[in-house]
């Protein structure tokens, strides 16, 4: 199949069918261009030699290829594309990855309760966030059946607890409870455990390293064993999923119930600013934008408990909107598993309040039920402090 390039203005697209393959930009009046800022457009590592290219206004035409342009575009420019395409051993999904600074006082919730009610279904889901003994996670983290090299590990560990409920009035409950060990400051996930009771019963722990991560899954062997603690089913398996950060430039690794939080712990406030994150599924990594999308006014009414105090808070509130997408990162994509946040998969939005930072709603479409927007119900302020 032949490539074809596309000149819009100072844009420089190659394609081959219907696929975008690289995009480079350059301005009309600079004489001259380097090749050391093609990462920066591209989204990967610079090269070892940087060259100097003389921007020209020569018509390009190449062999079993076609140019559709409303202007004449620099053969330079497309070489040189070409060669940096041909060269970068970057994986397609490359960009730089936001290097987290988080600000865990700007946290102001310890429990999130959303609600969504539909004709046929019911969803809730619960969130609690409480600081964890650094001890009692170095305890945890030897009950792996294997040795794992400790990770190193701040003044603080946060425990964030996700239990999540779906309802369906011909199936019955399903339950989904999540427990993860973070680092608050850069969001480096440690350790998680995911059970599912109600259909297909499975627990799985994480055990996350510089190297990879380390799971042990466990199901029932049995219908009789399916009633007991998932400590005694006996269906057992390890597995190891590595990964290569420092190739990959990934500053941490991220669990994806962590995107509740750092929406409230990051410093992200003005319209267009994003975060790139390596997020961490069931076994792969994936690339994962939040995005900031302006503000959108929204109809409120939760409870918001401090102390012994609560008020009712009903309304209209102009909340921040942020956008999740979501790209994984393997080069044969027929082998990537589905992004899932909060057991949404599509078209997955937060809306927080700007001045509080509280997550107020969540919407996305979840694969068993349809499109849902999950509503705060009720929120209580964080009375704990961080060190």
């Amino acid at each position: 199949m032949a490539f074809t390039f596309y000149s819009e203005g100072s844009a420089i697209t190659l394609a081959k069918g219907e696929l975008f393959i690289a995009r480079i930009f350059h301005e009309s009046l600079a004489a001259i261009t380097d090749v050391a800022v093609l990462p920066s457009v591209l989204g990967c590592r610079p090269l070892r030699r940087t060259i100097q290219v003389r921007l020209e206004t020569n018509t390009l035409r190449l062999p079993g290829g076609t140019m559709k342009t409303g202007k004449r575009v620099s053969a330079s420019v497309i070489l040189l594309l070409f060669v940096f395409l041909l060269h970068s051993r970057c994986p397609v999904w490359a960009q730089s990855f936001s290097r987290l600074k988080l600000d865990p006082q700007r946290v102001l919730w310890s429990d999130l309760s959303f609600r969504a009610n539909r004709i046929f279904v019911d969803v809730a889901i619960d969130i609690r966030l409480s600081a964890f003994p650094t001890a009692e996670f170095e305890s945890i983290w030897q009950t792996y059946p294997q040795s794992i090299p400790l990770p190193s590990v701040g003044q603080e560990v946060y425990k964030l607890e996700v239990d999540r409920a779906i309802d369906h009035i011909f199936s019955g409950a399903v339950t989904l409870s999540n427990q993860l060990l973070f680092d608050p400051n850069q969001a480096n996930s440690l350790y998680r455990v995911r059970l599912r009771r109600g259909k297909d019963d499975i627990e799985r722990a994480y055990w996350f390293s510089g190297e990879g991560v380390q799971r042990l899954r466990r199901m029932p062997k049995t219908k009789a064993e399916a009633s007991l603690d998932p400590a005694k089913w006996t269906d057992v398996k390890t597995s190891f999923y590595p990964y290569d950060l420092t190739r990959l430039e990934c500053p941490q690794v991220v669990d994806p119930m962590l995107l509740i939080y750092l929406v409230s712990a990051a410093p992200i406030n003005k319209d267009g600013e994003v975060l790139s994150l390596c997020v961490f599924g069931k076994q792969q990594l994936h690339q994962v934008w939040l995005r900031v999308r302006g503000l959108q006014t929204l109809e409120v009414d939760y409870s918001e408990k401090a102390g012994a105090g609560e008020i009712r808070k009903k309304g209209k509130v102009d909340a921040m909107r942020i956008t999740l997408e979501s790209e994984p990162m393997l080069e044969n994509k027929k082998n990537a598993e589905n992004f899932s946040f909060l057991g949404m998969q599509e078209d997955i939005t937060i809306h927080i309040d700007p001045e509080l930072r509280i997550p107020l709603q969540v919407s996305g479409k979840i694969p068993t039920v349809g499109a849902v927007t999950l509503k705060l119900s009720e929120v209580k302020r964080k009375e704990w402090l961080s060190r």
